[in-house]
């Protein structure tokens, strides 16, 4: 890399990592859908990958980095802006495992959940509100051993960060085998393991990774939840509250943050995840829900902004990022119509009901 480069939008993800999607390569988890294909050394040397750097060394904000812009225009910290790699060398790898998955969120999509594909009547539904063309013949993605392998090989001469995504990992047969060839290899030092999880197991075929994760000397288990109780139960089919904390505590101090998609749906529960974090000693990763629209906080009008910042500030709740959005964040009230459809329909063929979990925005939906 050249030694003058525009600091303001670099991002060291194009020299540094790849990520391995369900059907595509790109540089990182948000932006994974620039090279068709999932072979990584056939990515590493892409037309796509080189005329992102070219971007990204004069300075520009590629297209392709929505996620990020949208994040940090609407003042969260991006995953460009958490980067900590430096230099052009390869240091590290995600990969979307597998989609095999035990929960259908409402804010989630039948790539990354095979309960969203099995689902007929919640996939034709999701189809028609996302309007998403390749969705409609969707597969099964098996689980990548091919990958593994890929990243083993990589393991063997170099220190690699790893990030293991899905789908959900603790379910994965592919996580099991991934598993067998770092002891196998003996790779516990050279690699530093992150991984999300639902959190619904513990266990696998056999396998308690509450032991098997400690063999790794650097680890980052990452709990993905968005709301706790009754909201969370709201927001992902198949979470339960109760059976989500008590793998919370058999994990302890293996699982270091939660994983929080802020959204309409969890607006209101915001104070209760980062007091209940607080309380497991744990970290809230909040990430911005820039697609789809329709499910964003900004689909609230002004005076429902301010009724939320008054039940934040009569609670003494501050969170930098969330007051930015509320206050200053996009007006997309235009999409409040396609909120109320998705959701009272999503209600119905799940039989669930939002004032009966959300009362606060049944106004919305009704």
């Amino acid at each position: 890399m050249t030694n003058k480069i525009n600091r303001k939008n670099f991002c060291p993800a194009p020299w540094t990592e790849v990520y391995i999607g369900f059907d595509s390569s790109g540089p990182c988890c948000v932006n994974y859908g620039i090279h068709k294909g999932l072979d990584p050394e056939l990515y590493l040397k892409s037309k796509e990958l080189k005329d992102l750097k070219k971007q990204f060394l004069a300075g520009g904000r590629p297209e392709s980095c929505l996620a990020c812009w949208s994040a940090e225009d609407a003042g969260i910290k991006s995953v460009r802006q958490t980067q900590t790699t430096v230099g052009s060398k390869l240091q590290r790898v995600s990969l979307a495992i597998t989609n095999k998955c035990n929960f259908k969120c409402r804010t989630c999509n039948p790539i990354s959940s095979d309960a969203w594909a099995k689902d007929k009547k919640a996939l034709e539904l999701y189809q028609s509100y996302w309007n998403i063309d390749k969705y409609k013949d969707i597969r099964k993605f098996g689980d990548d051993y091919k990958s593994i392998d890929w990243i083993i090989e990589e393991c063997k001469s170099k220190r690699l960060l790893v990030n293991l995504l899905g789908g959900e990992p603790f379910i994965s047969l592919g996580f099991l085998y991934f598993l067998k060839k770092v002891e196998e290899y003996d790779l516990y030092d050279n690699i530093s393991l992150v991984i999300t999880t639902n959190l619904s197991v513990t266990k696998y075929k056999g396998i308690d990774f509450t032991k098997e994760l400690k063999k790794f000397k650097r680890l980052d288990i990452y709990a993905s939840m968005d709301g706790c109780f009754k909201v969370g139960e709201y927001i992902r089919e198949g979470f339960k509250f109760t059976k989500f904390h008590n793998n919370l505590v058999a994990m302890g101090s293996l699982i270091t943050n939660f994983s929080t998609v802020l959204q309409v749906y969890n607006i209101y529960d915001m104070p209760t995840i980062f007091r209940y974090a607080e309380k497991m000693n744990v970290k809230v990763l909040i990430n911005y829900m820039y697609d789809p629209t329709f499910l964003k906080v900004e689909i609230l009008n002004k005076e429902e902004r301010n009724k939320v910042l008054d039940y934040y500030k009569s609670i003494n709740f501050y969170d930098k990022r969330i007051f930015k959005i509320l206050e200053e964040g996009d007006d997309c009230t235009y999409e409040r119509d396609k909120y109320k459809e998705y959701t009272d329909s999503l209600d119905k063929l799940w039989n669930k009901n939002i004032k009966d979990y959300i009362p606060e925005l049944s106004s919305l939906s009704h």
